[in-house]
């Protein structure tokens, strides 16, 4: 056995052993002896130049470099094992495990899933939903999708779609204090305006309303205080609450609020705005190509078609 597949040997049997904090647990998982257990376990640790356990009188206890080395082996092993199922059975199953922005997920994503379950019956799904990125090295999350930036070194990555912004309000709300057209930037300047800070982390709360409002012609508007009355929610749906229940004018992301628009219980009273950002598809270089993944990333093109063409048809 050369010294690469002895280090590989070494790395798995200290795997089920950093698993089970104890070499007699392991051993027998192995079908080896304790003793086999722990020469490999000191020889893995002499090969890599660290410690792996604090040895203590009746436990084990990994030690930093210990849990570092075994996250990142439980997701490699978890990885090819998923893998092996699909070659194995030619088909897909196992696990999808996807992270996306709450609002996007519960509005776009979700009420189109059941078409992807019936398509693949045997892939069972897990969606996190969390607004700002998951740490692909420290979970175990197959592809995202967020609202951001189109910058994103280091991994694959596609955008799905760009996003604008437009002020929302419910339509009682419009009559009452936004009705007269000719004295728009006095209305605004004592209205209450909604913000949402959903998927833009340590930006400034006010940052989409003033993208808003850069892009405008009269003047007036341009140098309107936005921060005068306010409410701030970190969640996009609350802030679209808000809005349906006369609280406010706010500003939301199109794709999020173009149901409530249709339905006729939020109205656009102004033009929407390019963003500059949009909703990115997320996954560690290379595995786009893997079958669940790429099966997941083809899915969501042709329901980016549908939405397109039924948009065209309106």
């Amino acid at each position: 056995m050369d010294r690469t597949q002895q280090i590989l040997a070494n790395m798995y049997t200290f795997s089920v052993a950093g698993k089970c904090l104890s070499f007699t647990k392991a051993a027998e998982e192995l079908f080896i002896t304790q003793g086999a257990v722990s020469q490999r376990i000191k020889l893995l640790e002499k090969q890599l130049g660290f410690s792996l356990f604090v040895r203590m009188t009746r436990k084990l206890e990994l030690t930093k470099e210990g849990e570092r080395l075994l996250h990142a082996l439980n997701q490699s092993f978890d990885m090819i094992f998923s893998e092996l199922e699909d070659i194995k059975f030619n088909e897909l199953r196992g696990e999808l495990y996807i992270g996306a922005a709450p609002t996007f997920a519960q509005r776009w994503l979700l009420p189109k899933l059941p078409e992807f379950q019936r398509l693949y019956p045997n892939l069972n799904i897990k969606l996190r939903v969390k607004a700002s990125r998951l740490d692909f090295q420290h979970e175990p999350v197959d592809v995202a999708i967020y609202y951001s930036g189109s910058e994103h070194p280091g991994f694959y990555h596609q955008r799905l779609f760009d996003e604008v912004l437009l002020p929302v309000c419910s339509p009682e709300y419009f009559k009452v204090h936004l009705a007269s057209k000719d004295q728009i930037a006095d209305q605004l300047a004592i209205a209450t305006f909604i913000h949402c800070t959903e998927s833009l982390e340590a930006s400034e709360p006010s940052q989409e309303w003033k993208i808003w409002l850069e892009n405008q012609n009269n003047e007036g508007l341009k140098s309107l205080n936005v921060m005068n009355k306010t409410y701030i929610f970190n969640h996009a749906d609350m802030a679209i609450i808000a809005a349906k229940n006369n609280m406010g004018i706010g500003i939301a992301r199109e794709s999020l609020v173009r149901d409530s628009l249709n339905a006729g219980e939020l109205v656009a009273p102004f033009e929407p705005v390019k963003s500059g950002r949009g909703y990115d598809l997320i996954c560690l270089n290379g595995q786009q190509l893997r079958p669940k993944n790429a099966a997941f990333i083809e899915w969501l093109k042709e329901q980016l078609t549908q939405d397109i063409q039924a948009m065209n048809a309106h």
